[in-house]
């Protein structure tokens, strides 16, 4: 690989991370998982980490009555 083609894929690389970082952002203003439709939890664990709130096991989940989900992501 050649420096331009490594600048090239870097450049890439960084345009793909920036536009999921801002999709994530507008996701967590909205407050609405993009899967389920839930509200969104931060999990204070880790600094940025939200979570769908039917995420996880029964007893973890808002609603236990409601299917679980899998989204997480992080804003920082």
């Amino acid at each position: 690989m050649t420096t331009t083609t490594k600048r090239e894929s870097r450049k890439q690389e960084q345009a793909r991370r920036a536009a999921h970082h801002a999709e994530v952002l507008a996701i967590v203003r909205a407050g609405v998982c993009p899967i389920c439709g839930a509200k969104l939890r931060r999990n204070l664990s880790l600094t940025g980490w939200w979570q769908c709130e039917q995420l996880g096991a029964v007893g973890f989940r808002k609603d236990a009555s409601k299917p679980g989900c899998s989204w997480q992501n992080f804003t920082e």
